[in-house]
C-alpha cells in the first residue's frame, strides 16, 4: 500500500510539473520592450518585440502574461514577404495576470498593450513587469521620454540615452540574459505640466518610403505628358464642336425664307376667334359678329 501511494504522489508530480517543463523548452533568443508612457493616449503603450529561437519547432504556441487590466491592442507575427500578420490568441485572466496563448508561424513576434498611467496632479507613476515565463538570451528595455516630461527617472537606472529618428529621446538598459522564471521589474516616475500627447504635432510619416515602385504614385515628368494629352484633347474637342456649330449656323441661315414663308402663308388661313365670348370669325372681320369686341389678331 505504502509503495502504490508513492507511485501516485512520483505520477501526480510528474503531471503537475509537465506542463511547466514543456513551456520552459521554449527559449527566445531576444526580447526588446518598447515602453511609450502617454505617446498616443494617455496610458502606458508597451511594445514586445520577441524572437523565437532558431531550433523552435513551428507552429509553436508562445503563452505570455500581461497585467490582467491590460488593454491588448495587437498580436503579430513577422512575415518575410507580408510583414506583419495578425496573429491568433486566447486571452484568460488569473488573479493579476492575463495570459495570451499565442499561435506563432514565425520566430519574430510583436504584442502591444496598454497599462495603466498613475496620474497624479504633475506626477505620472508606473510600473512595468516581466513575469518571466521564458528564458531569453538578451532582454532590453528602452524608454521614450514623454513630450514635456522633466525630473524622469528609472530603477533600475536606464543610463543610455539616444536620440531617435522620430526627435524622442530613448533610455535604455542594456541587455540581460534572463532565466526562465527571473521577471524583472522597471519602475519610472517623472513631472508633467500638462496632458499633451507625444503624438501631438507629429509631421504624417509615409508608412513605407516613397519610391517610384509605390502603387499609384506618378512621377512629375509622367504628370506633365497627363496634363498635354488633357490639353490637347480639350483642344480637339473645342475645334469640333466649333465647326458642328459654324455647319449648323449655314445650314439654318439657308432655309430662313422657306420657314418665315411657310408661318406667314399658315398664319393666313388659320382661323381666328374671339377672346372675349370664343366666336369664331370669318375671313377678313376686325371685329367680333357676336359681342363686337375688336379681335385680336397674332402678328
Amino acid at each position: 500500500m505504502r509503495k502504490c501511494f508513492s507511485v501516485l504522489v512520483i505520477l501526480a508530480v510528474f503531471f503537475v510539473s509537465f506542463p511547466v517543463q514543456a513551456q520552459n523548452e521554449t527559449h527566445l533568443s531576444s526580447v526588446t520592450v518598447d515602453i511609450w508612457p502617454e505617446y498616443d493616449q494617455p496610458a502606458v503603450l508597451v511594445i514586445y518585440h520577441i524572437s523565437l529561437s532558431s531550433n523552435t519547432t513551428f507552429p509553436a504556441i508562445l503563452n505570455l502574461r500581461v497585467p490582467a487590466q491590460a488593454e491588448v491592442y495587437a498580436v503579430a507575427v513577422s512575415d518575410a514577404v507580408n510583414g506583419l500578420l495578425n496573429a491568433p490568441y486566447d486571452r484568460t485572466v488569473q488573479g493579476a495576470w492575463a495570459t495570451l496563448k499565442i499561435t506563432a508561424n514565425s520566430k519574430d513576434v510583436q504584442v502591444e498593450y496598454y497599462d495603466v498611467l498613475v496620474i497624479n496632479g504633475t506626477a505620472r507613476h508606473f510600473v512595468y513587469n516581466w513575469a518571466g515565463d521564458y528564458g531569453v538570451d538578451a532582454f532590453t528595455v528602452t524608454l521614450q521620454q514623454p513630450v514635456g516630461a522633466t525630473d524622469l527617472a528609472t530603477n533600475p537606472a536606464l543610463t543610455q540615452s539616444s536620440i531617435g529618428q522620430d526627435g524622442f529621446t530613448y533610455y535604455q538598459s542594456a541587455p540581460l540574459a534572463l532565466a526562465a522564471g527571473r521577471s524583472f521589474i522597471l519602475t519610472t516616475d517623472y513631472q508633467k505640466e500638462t496632458d499633451t500627447l507625444s503624438t501631438t504635432g507629429l509631421p504624417v510619416q509615409p508608412a513605407q518610403p516613397l519610391t517610384a515602385n509605390i502603387p499609384g504614385r506618378e512621377t512629375s515628368n509622367n504628370i506633365l505628358i497627363m496634363l498635354a494629352v488633357i490639353g490637347v484633347a480639350l483642344i480637339l474637342v473645342g475645334i469640333g464642336f466649333g465647326l458642328y456649330k459654324w455647319n449648323s449656323g449655314t445650314r439654318r441661315t439657308g432655309n430662313t425664307h422657306t420657314r418665315n414663308s411657310k408661318v406667314q402663308k399658315s398664319s393666313e388661313t388659320d382661323d381666328v376667334y374671339c377672346n372675349q365670348c370664343g366666336k369664331r370669325a370669318q375671313p377678313g372681320d376686325v371685329f367680333c359678329r357676336t359681342c363686337g369686341i375688336r379681335l385680336r389678331k397674332d402678328d
